[in-house]
Order: structure tokens, then sequence, then C-alpha cells
């Protein structure tokens, strides 16, 4: 029998304990990584990019004259992106401007019109004194005999006359002011509607030119040239790559800590770890994905599985950022939650006020046409009203 050496059972207790040494510190290690880190951090990889997917679609039908952008072109806020053709849109116009120039001259002869009954029934008050003191002179002189039956017939009549046309004009005059009471040329309601019509002809033929609501990027173009479009026909639509967000699916086991403000790690595989966004919790979304899906769960069954439900939370990004490393919708990103601070809000209950987002290309669609009204009522009327 070979006697074992003491020097190897020496190394072996050495190396043991030296091997042992080494799997306590890595565990200390890992434990106080725990202890300071994990612990403070929610992760999960079922997260990914969202933002505003801008639809642009037509405000009037008409048929597709010229195309501007197309994708992934870049295309900034009031820049005219598809035309339709504006023949019909150019006579409708032309029709309700001729309509208010006809119009304000109809109405102007309204008021001339009272004018004139006044006028006249002046005359006829005139008319109607005189008839009466021809009367009265005659009534008394019929019973002394200074004038004849036959002429006093006549003056009777021509009382009688004289009252009818009065009453005649008088109901003519009041027509009249029917047609114009408390108004001006410019105010009345014929003129009001004809002025109506000019506008919303004005504003369809603007709408011909259909131009981005918002600055961004151009996908998901269907509109082709010759194609007849109606209103809410989706024709392309635009995305702002400086308005995402990150929607992080958590489970729901991990939200207990989560917190709107609190601060968040994302990594994207397209930079890999080599571009860490920074990021914030902005809110959680109030309801499980499954319950807004097509088709909610139907769990009231006698087979039934408890399946742990993921929570959307969204998850701001830095704009400033985003222009360094820009992100597409849809890509996946890993998400790290910093939950060391727990003093926020689950459910935030402050209220907004000034819009979130907002474009005013749509309210200068009118621009321009008082402009153009106030020429046609200056030719047409003389700066009457």
């Amino acid at each position: 029998m070979i006697a074992e050496n003491p020097n190897n059972n020496g190394k072996r207790k050495k190396l043991l304990i030296f091997t042992s040494v080494c799997i306590l510190l890595m565990g200390v290690l890992v434990f106080l990584y725990w202890l300071e880190v994990l612990r403070f951090e929610q992760y999960t990889n079922d997260a990914y990019v969202n933002g505003n997917l801008v639809e642009l679609t037509p405000q009037v039908p008409g048929i597709v004259a010229a195309i501007y952008a197309d994708n992934t072109d870049y295309v900034e806020e009031n820049q005219v992106i598809i035309q339709l053709d504006t023949t019909d849109y150019e006579l409708s116009l032309e029709k309700s401007t001729h309509n208010l120039g006809e119009t304000l001259r109809k109405v102007i002869q309204l008021f001339l019109q009272v004018e004139e009954e006044e006028a006249n029934l002046e005359g006829q008050k005139a008319e109607l004194v005189k008839a009466e003191q021809d009367y009265q002179n005659r009534v008394n002189l019929v019973p002394i005999g200074g004038v004849s039956k036959e002429e006093f017939e006549h003056t009777e009549a021509a009382l009688k006359a004289a009252r009818a046309t009065y009453k005649e004009t008088y109901h003519s005059l009041q027509a009249a002011y029917a047609q114009v009471q408390n108004t001006t040329v410019q105010t009345h309601p014929l003129v009001l509607q004809a002025i109506d019509q000019l506008k919303d002809d004005y504003v369809n033929l603007k709408r011909c030119t259909i131009v981005s609501p918002v600055n961004g990027y151009v996908a998901m173009r269907s509109a082709q040239l010759g194609e007849s479009v109606s209103p809410n026909e989706p024709l392309l639509a635009i995305i702002p790559l400086n308005e995402l967000w990150v929607d992080a699916n958590f489970k729901e086991t991990q939200l207990a800590k989560v917190r709107i403000g609190q601060a968040v790690r994302m990594t994207s595989d397209i930079y890999g770890g080599g571009v860490v966004f920074q990021g914030k919790v902005v809110g959680i979304n109030p309801g499980t994905g499954s319950v807004f899906s097509a088709l909610p769960p139907q769990n009231a069954t006698g087979n039934w599985i408890k399946i742990v439900q993921r929570v959307p939370v969204r998850v701001s990004l830095d704009p400033q950022q985003l222009k360094k490393s820009p992100l597409w919708l849809g890509l996946s990103m890993d998400v790290k939650v910093d939950i060391h601070d727990t003093q926020g809000e689950m459910l935030s209950e402050e209220r907004r006020v000034a819009p979130l987002y907002q474009t005013k290309v749509y309210s200068e669609q009118e621009r321009g046409v008082d402009l153009l009204i106030e020429k046609i009522i200056r030719e047409n009327t003389g700066n009457s009203g």
C-alpha cells in the first residue's frame, strides 16, 4: 500500500479553504448587491416604445392632385403634404362671391324701399288731410243748398278713397319696415346667410390643401395620385419622434412600490448597453392589459387557472437624449425602475388645464376670408351699412 503524501493533503485543504472563502465572499457580495441595489429595482423587458401616431385625413372629399411627402420624409407643422383638386371648390367660391354681391344690392333696395314708402305715406297723408278739409267744408253747406248733392257725393267718395290709399300705403310701409327692422345692410339676415355660405366655400377651398399638424416623420402613406378620397379616410401617418414614451408592462407582483416620479433607466437592443436612457414614471395604467384587449377574459367558469397579470406603466423619455439617440415606435426596451423613494403617489389626481398637444393649422383656414368679404361689401355698397 502506498502512503499518502502529507504535502498533498495540506494542498487540498488550502484549496478547499480558499474555494470556500471565495464562494462565501461571492455570496456576501451578491447579498450586498441585492441589499443595496437589486431589492430597490423593478425590472422588465416586456416594454416597448410608444408615441403619437397622427393620422392625416382630408376634411373635404376630392381627387388627389399632388403628393409632397413620402414614407420616412421629415415634415414640419403647416407644411403642405397633399393637394386635392380645387376646380369644383373654386367654382363654388366664385358663385358664393357673386351671390353675396347680389344679396347686398337686394338688401340695399329693401332699405331704399322703406324710404320710398315713407315718402309715399307723407304724400298720402297730405292728400287725406286735404280730402278731409274739403269734406268738412261741403258737409255744412249741403243743408242750405250751398253745394249740389252730386258735388258732395264726389267729395265724400274722394275722402273714402284718400283714406283707403293712406291705409294701403301705411301697410306697405310696415311691410317694408319688417324686412329691415333692427338691422343694417351688413347685419341683415340675408346678407349674413350669404356671408356664411361664402365662408364655407372659402374654407372648403383652403381644406383642399392638406398640411401637417405636427413636426414628424411620414409613415403608412396610402394616398395615390388620382384617388378619390373622403373625409376621415386616412391618407398617411405622421409620427413626432420627439414625443415618445415607453410602456413597460410590469407584473402585478412588482407594482407595490412603484410610484409616480421614480427614476428609470432603460436600454434598447438597437444601441445595446452603450446608451442608457433616463426617464421617470409618469403614471400607472388604470387596468391590466387584458382588460383593454379586444376580447376581455371571462373567468366566471368552472375551470380557472390564475395567471399573473401585467399592468402598463408609462415612462417618460428625455427629448435631449432622443435627439442624440433616436428611437422608433415599437422598439423593445429593458426597463429598471429605482424604487428607493416610495413617497410619491401610485395614481395622480392632478388635473390638466392647458392642452397637452395643440396645433393651429386648422384655426388658420379662415385667414383672409374677412378681407374678401370687406372687399365685396365695399364694391357693392359704396361703404353702405
